[in-house]
């Protein structure tokens, strides 16, 4: 398990680094708290969880209001730094869900 682990969270780490050298700290970092709101909908994909009404209207609502934070006011240009940073909340979210596994 240690390294699928370790895979999962370099990628984590090497996707956020490469997503800060083209957008800024501030939406990196909301975006790469869309991990949350990943493992569920990566749950009932991946593993075919039976995921709850409330836990599917928990995580809409929380991913709506992570795109009003990292919407900057000025404009919604959806830049290469943001997918970085939406693949390192994707390998993240990974990471929980094979964690919970190998626990």
């Amino acid at each position: 398990w240690g390294a699928e682990m370790g895979f999962w969270m370099f990628l984590g780490y090497a996707f956020q680094a490469i997503g800060l050298a083209y957008t800024t700290a501030q939406r990196s970092g909301f975006l790469l708290y869309l991990n949350v709101k990943f493992v569920p909908f990566f749950a009932f994909i991946l593993l075919r969880r039976q995921i709850s009404l409330p836990t599917w209207i928990s995580a809409l609502t929380a991913l709506a209001g992570t795109a009003l934070l990292a919407y900057d006011g000025s404009s919604i240009e959806f830049n290469v730094g943001d997918a970085w940073s939406i693949a390192a909340a994707a390998a993240s979210a990974m990471f929980i869900l094979r964690l919970e596994r190998a626990s």
